[in-house]
């Protein structure tokens, strides 16, 4: 897979706020056919060790939403 040579046009002159919602709404079409991105099998053995720990109670999580806001709130925090 070969990454694009330059970024669509204009987006360079996004504020740094923009470009993450330009990226999160990417990765959201992405998203949406899991079954049509490719993974490397290493990155598949750790996503698996990762669950198993998780299913038998190692290690903490919480929902996406959840850390998404905390991250959102940290970095508009850090913009003033």
């Amino acid at each position: 897979m070969s990454l694009p040579a330059m970024p669509p046009p204009g987006f360079d002159e996004l504020s740094p706020a923009e470009k993450l919602e330009y990226v999160q709404a990417l990765w959201d079409r992405v998203a949406l056919h899991p079954e049509a991105v490719p993974a490397l099998e290493w990155h598949r053995e750790i996503i698996a060790e990762r669950l198993a720990a998780h299913r038998a109670g190692q290690g903490s999580s919480r929902p996406w939403d959840e850390a998404r806001r905390d991250l959102l709130s940290r970095l508009r925090a850090a913009q003033r």
